[in-house]
């Protein structure tokens, strides 16, 4: 592929080309983490069934290719309590820790990629955060994570938002070690969804979501790597929620009470009706305006990047991108071939892992990764392409090329 200079560049939607980080940043360290519980499709089979609008587990499967997802034994507890004791699907653990919180997540997923680097904590001298699911205004992720860790008072920044974060953060990370301000910086991510932002028995929205962590341990190198980032607040509407505040506690809990008398009474549309008067604290999606406009958002991204660094489309291995839906990964190949002129081939360089998982929201990309490494499939040398979608809208695109971990059987060893 040769470079498009400006003013030939495609009619993206959504990409400012212009806008971009070329940075000579190198991937050392990965590492994630994936609770011990999980939660089946029946369990959520059967709340739709409650509500007088029956799925199967089938069904859910067929729809979005979701299988199973991991999350920590507190959501399982708040699954029961939301839709009943005997409800399906919800699959304990009995070594899952009973309290086990975003920090500690992360900590676990930050001490994996410094061990695949071999790389000791002391060394990490920024760390940046990001999560869509951290509900605690301060201290933030980031900041426990390097009083966890044992780290001297070092710059520690948290991003909040959605899915497209982690794209952000990618950008961060290489603008702060290209200005040598940082040396050895660690991205940790950490999100508990499910429980955080969304009501439960929202079926249609909570059954897409699980839980986990992610890190990621970057220096600065001799090649060029290549980040982008957009927003575009005219799409907000596809998927977006509110912070409760405090003023909002009292009116929230009468709401969650009235929304468990429905479910128990199984009047789903009232039910539903109630969830869209009261967002304060929910998350609602629009799936139709996120299948239409999310994939369009990362095709673009992955498309400009591949001109900024005239990369052919033979040479890039593989794309990774935010584990959102099945569907929409399919979609961003579809665009990429019909849209942009990539060859049919691409939907074979596409990752998708949203089958076991189910959205994890920032800590996606990096769990894809170290699916793909456990598989034998990623190797030293091969350029990886990973965009990612948010709600606000919010989307962005890292392109590098991997260099291999000096210890790759750490990740390997961990279930």
């Amino acid at each position: 592929m040769t470079r498009i200079h400006e003013g030939q560049w495609p009619d993206y939607t959504y990409i400012v080309p212009q806008i971009y980080t070329k940075a000579k940043v190198r991937l050392i360290g990965l590492g994630n983490y994936a609770p011990k519980c999980s939660i089946t499709n029946e369990f959520f089979a059967h709340i739709s069934t409650q509500l007088g609008d029956p799925r199967k587990a089938d069904d859910l499967e067929r729809v979005t290719g979701l299988v199973t997802r991991h999350v920590r034994a507190s959501t399982i507890a708040l699954c029961r309590t939301m839709a009943g004791a005997d409800a399906p699907g919800l699959l304990e653990d009995p070594d899952a820790p009973a309290d086990e919180t975003l920090v500690d997540m992360a900590v676990v997923a930050a001490q994996r990629a410094l061990a695949s680097a071999g790389r000791d904590a002391s060394e990490i001298d920024t760390i940046i955060g990001a999560s869509s699911s951290d509900n605690d205004g301060f201290p933030t992720v980031a900041g426990m994570v390097q009083m966890r860790l044992g780290l001297k008072p070092i710059r520690a920044t948290m991003l909040k938002g959605a899915c497209a974060c982690q794209t952000e953060a990618f950008q961060v990370c290489a603008e702060v070690l290209s200005a040598s301000s940082a040396k050895l910086l660690l991205l940790v991510t950490a999100e508990g969804l499910l429980p955080n932002i969304m009501n439960v028995l929202d079926w249609k929205t909570s059954s897409l979501f699980g839980e986990g962590a992610s890190a990621y341990l970057l220096e600065r190198s001799d090649e060029d790597t290549y980040v982008i980032n957009g927003a575009d607040a005219n799409q907000a509407s596809s998927l977006f929620y509110q912070t409760p505040l405090r003023k909002d506690v009292i009116e929230m809990a009468e709401v969650d009470t009235k929304i468990r008398q429905l479910y128990r009474e199984g009047k789903g549309k009232e039910l539903n009706q109630l969830l869209s008067q009261y967002m304060v604290g929910y998350t609602k999606m629009n799936g139709k305006e996120v299948y239409r406009e999310a994939p369009r958002a990362m095709a673009e991204a992955v498309d400009a990047l591949c001109r900024h660094a005239a990369l052919a489309h033979d040479e890039l291995a593989y794309i990774v991108p935010h584990q959102a839906n099945s569907r929409i990964t399919r979609r961003l190949g579809e665009l990429l071939i019909n849209d942009y002129g990539w060859p049919t081939t691409t939907m074979a360089k596409l990752v998708d892992n949203f089958r076991y998982y189910g959205n994890l929201s920032n800590a996606s990309i990096a769990t894809a990764l170290v699916e793909l490494l456990r598989q034998g499939r990623l190797h030293p040398g091969q350029w990886l392409a990973l965009p990612a979608v948010g709600g606000g809208m919010n989307y962005g695109c890292w392109l590098l090329r991997y260099q291999g971990l000096k210890y790759p059987e750490v990740i390997l060893n961990y279930k």
